[in-house]
């Protein structure tokens, strides 16, 4: 990876790789505490064969996450939409293409609202939406984990390794993938268990664990304070195209949060995917290319218009 400096005392890293330069590049946006390998597993395969390898795109990792510096400052959607806009200056990019996964979405929609002249379109999987009541929902889950990330204090001050991220994921997720403790997981699940580590493990490492602790604390006490922001934002977004995914076996961003986004944009389209649920398609290659192929689809659609208009 390569590190842009977009302010004196924040490195972002990223990957830009640069294809058909007539066509501007897809930036894709991680979702939560991920780093940019959340891409590599499924999404970006499925994306490169459907583009025949033809499109430029760019990965990176939010300040906080992955190799970019640590984050000091408290989360705003504002600060989040400013550092991809310091990147995009830094990598001399005027006008993109964005394609977020759930954190990522929302991220999507405050920058566009902000910055519309660099955007093209947007697309994304697992909508956030601070608009539709069922967000408190979505707040109380990260109450939860905040509460367990919290019980490992002792590690804030370690990046994710291979020697802490057993305790961390068994801790601060298995409850919320199967809905108990690890302790009580039976031996087919722990090895679904073990299958989903091996495959998590690099989306996560190096991250600061600190930043989960800010993170989660942010959704659970701070986001509902941004809500006139993000509609502020969201009407902004006007006439852009806009594709909404989402899974109908979604526990983390319900597929209401999507719809109800839909009828609030002027010239958004969603496609729901039975029974797809909102971690699973990062990691498994049929439903990221099933979610993949709709968005190459819009994408080339836009893509052709902008270039006759």
């Amino acid at each position: 990876m390569s590190i842009a400096k977009i302010k004196d005392e924040i490195e972002i890293a990223y990957l830009y790789e640069k294809r058909d330069d007539k066509k501007e590049p897809v930036v894709f946006l991680n979702g939560s505490i991920f780093n940019y390998k959340q891409w590599i597993p499924a999404y970006l395969p499925a994306f490169q064969s459907l583009t025949n390898n033809s499109r430029s795109y760019v990965l990176y990792d939010y300040q906080g996450i992955g190799k970019s510096s640590p984050k000091i400052d408290p989360y705003t959607l504002q600060a989040l939409a400013n550092e991809l806009l310091g990147l995009l200056n830094a990598l001399k990019l005027e006008r993109v293409h964005l394609f977020g996964v759930s954190k990522g979405t929302m991220v999507s929609q405050v920058f566009t609202g902000l910055y519309p002249d660099r955007v093209l379109t947007i697309g994304g999987y697992g909508i956030a939406n601070l608009l539709d009541p069922k967000i408190e929902y979505v707040r109380d889950l990260f109450v939860a984990r905040l509460a367990s990330v919290m019980t490992l204090k002792d590690l804030f001050s370690e990046r994710i390794t291979s020697t802490n991220f057993k305790q961390l994921v068994r801790t601060v997720y298995t409850p919320a993938i199967f809905n108990k403790p690890y302790s009580q997981l039976t031996f087919r699940e722990k090895f679904i268990h073990w299958i989903i580590e091996r495959k998590v493990y690099p989306m996560l490492e190096g991250t600061p664990i600190r930043s989960l602790e800010l993170l989660f604390r942010y959704y659970a006490e701070e986001l509902g304070n941004e809500i006139d922001y993000f509609q502020k934002c969201v009407n902004a977004i006007g006439e852009k195209p806009v594709l909404l995914l989402n899974g109908t076996g979604d526990q983390i961003t319900p597929v209401e949060l999507a719809r109800d986004l839909k009828n609030r944009l002027k010239n958004a389209s969603l496609i729901e995917f039975d029974n797809y649920e909102h971690i699973r398609p990062s990691l498994n290659k049929k439903e990221a290319r099933s979610i993949m192929k709709e968005y190459t689809n819009f994408l080339y659609q836009h893509t052709h218009q902008n270039k006759v208009s």
